[in-house]
């Protein structure tokens, strides 16, 4: 046809191929840049941040269960002291916790109970106190307000942490006894190959205790 041999034709051709990239052109300029999808920060549930009353029932369980034993054994046996070991990864189902039990009618031995958090399973033992522990005083159990999850997060918030964070964590440990003047601690050990860190609290008002 004669049409397609019009300069006119062509021109037209030229300006619709024109207005057709333009359009392309604007269209994409003005959409949205696609958002870049941001990694979600995964956190880590350990000891640190858990809640620490959900261990309440599990330390009451594990408690009447040592004390019920610990009396089996020695009726004069009164609790002690209470050791609880955390792992390096602070994992709340790597801890094991000793409950320590003495007798005014027992000069030699303290009697022992190990209990392990992740199978409930234990072990019993007299152990001589030169050996293990060395002289302990009952504890009035009126001054345990809190457990040893909350005792390891108020050891966290006094440097506890800031230790952590400048050094490498190869054990803890948390130990429930009387302090040399009497009154009821939670001592919290911090320990690496090469150094160490002590938090003691008040296990009443859970303040800082300074010895």
């Amino acid at each position: 046809m004669q049409v397609f041999k019009q300069p006119v034709f062509y021109i037209i051709i030229v300006v619709a191929i024109a207005i057709a990239a333009g359009w392309t052109y604007f269209s994409n300029k003005n959409k949205a840049p696609a958002e870049t999808p941001v990694a979600e920060e995964q956190k880590v549930s350990n000891l640190t941040n858990l809640d620490p009353k959900d261990f309440d029932s599990v330390v009451k369980e594990e408690y009447a269960l040592a004390k019920a034993k610990a009396v089996e054994a020695n009726a004069g046996n009164e609790l002690s002291s209470i050791e609880v070991t955390v792992s390096a990864d602070l994992n709340a189902e790597k801890t094991n916790t000793r409950y320590i039990f003495s007798s005014p009618t027992d000069t030699i031995n303290n009697w022992m109970i190990t209990i392990s958090t992740l199978n409930q399973s234990y072990i019993r033992a007299l152990i001589p106190k030169d050996d293990y522990a060395g002289e302990l005083t009952k504890i009035d159990t009126g001054n345990w307000k809190y457990n040893y999850v909350t005792a390891l997060q108020l050891a966290e918030q006094n440097s506890g942490l800031s230790w952590r964070e400048q050094n490498t964590l190869t054990n803890l440990k948390l130990t429930l006894k009387n302090s040399s003047t009497g009154s009821l601690i939670w001592i919290a050990e911090y320990n690496s190959s090469d150094s160490n860190n002590t938090v003691k609290l008040d296990a009443k008002t859970g303040k800082v205790v300074e010895e």
